[in-house]
């Protein structure tokens, strides 16, 4: 049986994608908070409430792949559970 620790088992690469994810649109939320200049004077326009949607979204998606992790981790502990599969332990 695969251990949970491995990162190639289907529950890892989904965590580790949605940890990826949200740290991708943060970052691209941030880079387009900083380069962007309001010519209206009105900072709550559509393009800056789509970039604070963004940054959510990001940080939503960067908590739930990290508490994912976490939660993996903690239960997947072999030292106290054997395995009796395939002759394995």
């Amino acid at each position: 049986m695969k251990h949970l620790k491995d990162p190639n088992t289907p529950i890892n690469k989904f965590a580790n994608s949605l940890r990826l994810m949200g740290i991708l649109l943060l970052v691209a939320s941030s880079i387009g908070f900083i380069s962007y200049r309001s010519e209206t004077g009105n900072f709550w326009d559509v393009y800056t409430l789509f970039l604070l949607h963004l940054a959510v979204a990001g940080a939503i998606l960067a908590f739930v792949g990290e508490r994912l992790w976490k939660i993996l981790i903690r239960n997947s502990d072999v030292s106290r559970r054997k395995f009796y599969f395939y002759d394995e332990e």
